[in-house]
């Protein structure tokens, strides 16, 4: 086993920022309580977006981003993501020049029925997804957005479009491994992925390099998601990858 990484090197790939509609028992949503926890768990940056843009408006909640981000050069803004056609989010090519205006850098999107409800499909997100995967900008999908053969279109339509799939859960492996083999865009998020020996397993089949380290706070733990890659039975330069060594080098890749 490697050792532990050092405090700070921690660069958290899931966070959220902002008032939500309801907030559960024992989470928060203050974003000075975000950097605490972020501190006490030796979590050294963050890529965090703003509930507001979730659970309202992605317009709304993106603008209120950047009044809880100003100051705090640890944290780094995530835009929530709409296609345009209803006039109620920027065209792609608007939407990419605000992006680099506002030093934004990795976008979400919630297609699901119950949430923004819109296709993944190119009839409806080709333009968007077109001019992302262009700017090689990073989206961040959970699993609870789309379905497995949704994930393999997507992946197979936009090759060179980085893709980080969250809400991830442990009993995906024989879905997620023929993916992960025919896709090397595709990564996940570890902190659902609570799977006995299987960042151990990832990391020999498919390299380290396909895991991002992220903590879901404030609904989840902090101190949780660190110790699954402090304590994994990984080499060093495994978890240093994990940590956020592959998260910084997906935004360097970033061209805006």
């Amino acid at each position: 086993m490697g050792s532990i990484p050092e405090t700070g090197l921690f660069f958290d790939a899931t966070c959220r920022v902002g008032r939500r509609a309801i907030v559960h028992p024992g989470s928060f949503y203050e974003t000075d309580v975000l950097l605490e926890r972020m501190k006490a768990c030796g979590i050294g940056e963050a890529l965090v977006y703003h509930n507001m843009a979730r659970e309202y408006s992605p317009e709304v909640g993106n603008e209120l981003l950047a009044q809880e981000t100003a100051g705090h050069a640890e944290l780094h803004g995530v835009w929530v993501a709409l296609p345009h056609h209803t006039a109620e989010f920027p065209e792609p090519e608007a939407l990419v020049s605000r992006m680099k205006l506002a030093g934004i850098k990795a976008v979400r999107m919630f297609p699901a029925a119950a949430e923004h409800n819109f296709s993944l499909e190119a009839w409806s997100c080709g333009e968007l997804l077109e001019s992302l995967e262009h700017c090689r900008i990073p989206l961040f999908l959970g699993m609870d957005q789309l379905g497995w053969n949704d994930l393999f279109e997507l992946c197979r339509s936009y090759p060179a479009l980085p893709i980080v799939l969250t809400e991830v859960n442990y009993r995906m492996d024989r879905r997620l491994y023929p993916l992960l083999e025919r896709f090397p865009q595709l990564r996940i998020e570890t902190i659902g992925y609570k799977v006995h020996l299987g960042i151990e397993e990832l990391c020999k089949r498919f390299g380290a390099e396909r895991l991002l380290f992220g903590s879901g706070m404030p609904l989840y733990s902090g101190a949780a998601a660190v110790s699954m890659v402090r304590y994994a039975g990984i080499g060093e330069r495994e978890k240093r990858l994990i940590a956020g060594d592959n998260l910084r080098a997906m935004l360097k890749e970033v061209r805006l």
